[in-house]
């Protein structure tokens, strides 16, 4: 295993302004999160950089990036957040790139906090699931009001500076049951200005199946969503999930997958200064909530690395499950996201939840890169392309 890049999750406010319908946060086995300090003190900044300068010893990477999570982040204030990232930069800057990102509900964000974002260069990762309609019936505030209009604001604010240079602002989407493909896509790509689209599949392990309904469904939105990007969006729109299958797919046709030795690794800092598992495996509950303890204050990054659940997940991200070994997609997916594949019998070595629709996806792409440029238009539904405004 080698470590490319530290992402740390830095749970600046454990608290949020929203109240969303599909949230992981605020669920019963994570109550412990209101025992929580609301901010992170100071004093677990400082050590979280020395944490990382002493990490940097026994695991020499070549980026570490900071991104201020909660909770909203942004009901911090920006001054706190200015003063960690200098003296982060000053402090590790030499041994390796810095950077910071920040991943918001965009209820929210003061003159200040926009400053800081121009002056870090930061990445804005923004929660938006569509047009009004879809979007306010899931992501609500505490007294049950749509949130649509106030992030609307906000990127009316961002995009600006995207344009500019400044930040890179990326629109994170949740494929709800209630998504719907191509006019959802078009409403943040047409309407709201979006150049950067992450597609989120609701948080589901093995043991919680859709039904066939809803898989045949979210393929046929990928699917249409990925020819409509094809056709009009590919050279100025980054959809991560389609540029993402189309290397992967022009990779093993050329041979040239590589070998994933290489990852990304990323942890949590809590609050209370607890050191854990990025959330994205909370809904492997109990293997989640059996890790080990550890702490930014007394432990060192090697503990965090040591510990049986990393190891195991390092495995599950470099090997593909046996299930999928016989697959024609094995080199191209790898097995889909491991938290989709945990079951609490076998762990992580089964197919995703998502493999039915992942496998049309997959074909469907293979198919439209066969075809080639020139026969592309022809070989799409006529349907699909009298939509097309």
């Amino acid at each position: 295993m080698r470590i490319n890049a530290l992402y740390v999750i830095i749970k600046l406010v454990e608290r949020c302004n929203l109240k969303c319908s599909y949230c992981y946060y605020y669920t019963d086995e994570n109550a412990e999160v209101y025992q929580r300090a609301t901010l992170m003190p100071d004093g677990l900044l400082v050590h979280l950089i020395g944490y990382i300068r002493e990490a940097l010893v026994s695991a020499p990477v070549r980026r570490v990036v900071f991104g201020f999570h909660g909770g909203e982040p942004t009901l911090a204030k920006a001054s706190r957040v200015r003063a960690f990232c200098e003296q982060a930069r000053q402090d590790l800057e030499g041994q390796v790139e810095v950077g910071f990102a920040l991943q918001t509900n965009g209820v929210h964000m003061s003159r200040e906090w926009l400053s800081l974002i121009v002056e870090q260069r930061m990445g804005v990762g923004i929660s938006i699931d569509g047009d009004r309609q879809l979007h306010d019936t899931h992501r609500v505030d505490h007294a049950g009001k749509g949130s649509y209009d106030r992030v609307r604001h906000t990127l009316d604010t961002l995009l600006p500076l995207e344009r500019a240079g400044h930040v890179r602002v990326t629109a994170l989407t949740v494929m709800g049951e209630t998504f719907d493909g191509v006019a959802q896509y078009r409403h943040m790509v047409d309407t709201l200005g979006l150049n950067h689209i992450k597609l989120l599949f609701v948080d589901r392990t093995a043991d919680m199946p859709p039904g066939a309904p809803v898989l045949d469904k979210l393929a046929s939105d990928l699917c249409d969503m990925f020819d409509h990007w094809l056709l009009h969006d590919r050279n100025r729109v980054d959809v991560s999930l389609f540029t993402s299958t189309v290397r992967a797919l022009l990779a093993v046709e050329h041979g040239l997958r590589g070998a994933r030795d290489r990852i990304t690794m990323g942890f949590a800092l809590l609050s209370d200064g607890r050191v854990r598992i990025q959330d994205d495996f909370m809904i492997a509950s109990d293997w989640f909530w059996s890790q080990q303890e550890l702490n930014v204050v007394d432990t060192a990054f090697k503990d965090y690395v040591q510990q049986p659940h990393l190891q195991q997940l390092v495995h599950e991200l470099i090997h593909v499950p046996d299930a999928c070994q016989d697959c024609e997609f094995s080199d191209v997916c790898a097995g889909g996201e491991p938290a989709h594949r945990y079951t609490r019998a076998r762990g992580f070595d089964n197919r995703s939840v998502y493999c039915d629709a992942l496998m049309r996806f997959h074909r469907h792409v293979q198919t439209r890169l066969a075809a080639g440029s020139r026969a592309l238009p022809a070989a799409l539904p006529s349907t699909l392309e009298a939509g097309v405004a």
